[in-house]
């Protein structure tokens, strides 16, 4: 690998990360901000890998890296949380079920 390629290397290396970032700190995975974030994370992470600045593993790697930087647990494990997080907040509709003048107590 000559310095040039090195040198282009490190500098998608921390554009990737910087995206990672930027990715990580949104809250709203609906929101607008969020979608652009990961079109633009997507598109630049398989630019990479297809001109072959980076493999796949070297990908996941610093995509692993950074997701247990952001929210100190892997991705399968906040996968997971999120998981539970849906089901908790679910609302029991069935109290509703019965008509309104039977519901007062």
């Amino acid at each position: 690998m000559s310095l040039n390629s090195h040198y282009q290397k490190i500098k998608y290396l921390n554009a990737i990360k910087d995206l990672l970032r930027e990715f990580y700190s949104t809250e709203d995975s609906e929101s607008p901000i969020y979608q652009k974030a990961k079109s633009k994370l997507d598109g630049f992470s398989q630019a990479g890998v297809v001109i072959g600045i980076v493999s796949k593993s070297e990908l996941q790697d610093i995509i692993d890296q950074e997701h247990m930087d952001a929210f100190g647990i892997t991705r399968k494990q906040r996968r997971a949380e999120l998981k539970l997080d849906k089901k908790a907040t679910e609302v029991d509709w069935g109290i509703y079920d019965p008509p309104t003048i039977h519901r007062r107590k």
